[in-house]
């Protein structure tokens, strides 16, 4: 149903003043902080009309009106203005992202962390699985005392770098040769398409070089033996705290529990995400333990995979912050991606 504008304005009024006071929102109230020009009688006759779509409820014990889950609909789809990162918050991200960063777990992190700072809501992240994500390059840097720095790179970006011994006998030149057969065998595969026939293939074609490529081998299979299928990251969980509709202990041990891996949250995001910034809230949620609550999320591509970026908090959400939010930092993270990985 499509509102005239004064419905608009008065329906943008009540959703603003609720979602940064979480009280019941009066027509006095709205007339005078709102400057509206009409009179208080016509805000009341409006907003009953507003009730009787469906777009307002009235508490029981009150005599204003929140929005329902229909106004915060009706808001989002047809009136809402993201509200995207300032310059000096996108700055900010990049300096975040590139200072003394090597590993793509590390941009996870610190995305995350971001997120939440800036909303004040909880966000989540969801990283596809290693597993399949397509080997770049093996590099082994020669350190000091015995030691070399292995990386392994995907076309998603770095994923492990750790120190190895190595005998005295292997040089840099060796590393680097190690390096190079190593890359050319396992190039454009998928980590778990690496056969044990290639690796064997690996040792023998370096013989002399074995307790290299096998300490290497081991680090690797060990990693992708304690790989998930697809990882959750979540920050700022404590920020729940300051919402007051948390403050009933058995509502906050519901959206704890979703926070689990095995919680709920990563079923509730479409595997078909694309990059479009997407809002469910409280009931359109499939998962009863989300239906008191709202997701915001999008995309970000990998080379290979999708991943999700998102906040989760109260039906009553900044919705325009969080859509903006999300928006800018997801095309963040992909140009970090295209840029340094």
């Amino acid at each position: 149903m499509i509102l005239d504008d004064r419905k608009k304005s008065i329906l943008e009024s009540i959703i603003k003043d609720y979602v940064n006071t979480a009280e019941p929102v009066g027509s006095r109230a709205i007339k005078k902080k709102h400057n509206l020009k009409i009179s208080a009688a016509t805000v009341r006759n409006e907003m009953a009309d507003l009730e009787d779509m469906g777009y307002l409820e009235q508490p029981h014990t009150s005599a204003g009106r929140i929005p329902s889950e229909l106004g915060f609909r009706y808001f989002v789809d047809c009136m809402m203005e993201k509200e995207t990162l300032c310059n000096e918050e996108i700055e900010l991200l990049h300096k975040v992202l590139t200072e003394n960063i090597y590993e793509w777990n590390e941009v996870v992190q610190k995305v995350g962390q971001f997120i939440s700072q800036i909303t004040r809501y909880t966000s989540f992240i969801i990283v596809p699985s290693v597993k399949f994500s397509k080997f770049k390059f093996l590099q082994l840097m020669p350190l000091s005392n015995g030691e070399a720095l292995l990386l392994i790179v995907t076309e998603a970006g770095l994923i492990l770098h750790r120190k190895i011994d190595v005998p005295e006998y292997i040089g840099a030149d060796d590393l680097k040769i190690i390096g190079e057969v190593f890359s050319q065998t396992f190039k454009g595969k998928s980590l778990n398409q690496m056969s044990r026939n290639d690796m064997q293939t690996l040792r023998n074609e370096l013989l002399n070089r074995r307790q290299v490529i096998d300490t290497a081998l081991e680090v690797l299979d060990n990693f992708l033996t304690n790989s998930e299928e697809q990882r959750l990251i979540v920050s700022g969980s404590l920020n729940i705290l300051n919402e007051p509709e948390f403050k009933d202990i058995e509502k906050l041990k519901r959206m704890l529990s979703i926070l689990d891996e095995d919680g709920g949250l990563i079923e509730s995001i479409p595997n078909d995400v694309n990059d479009e910034v997407n809002i469910k809230i409280g009931k359109e949620n499939e998962i009863d333990e989300i239906k008191e609550m709202s997701l915001v999320f999008a995309g970000y591509k990998t080379s290979s995979e999708m991943g999700k970026i998102g906040l989760i908090g109260p039906v009553r959400m900044e919705y325009w912050k969080a859509a903006g939010t999300i928006e800018s930092v997801r095309a963040i993270v992909e140009q970090i991606i295209k840029e340094r990985f």
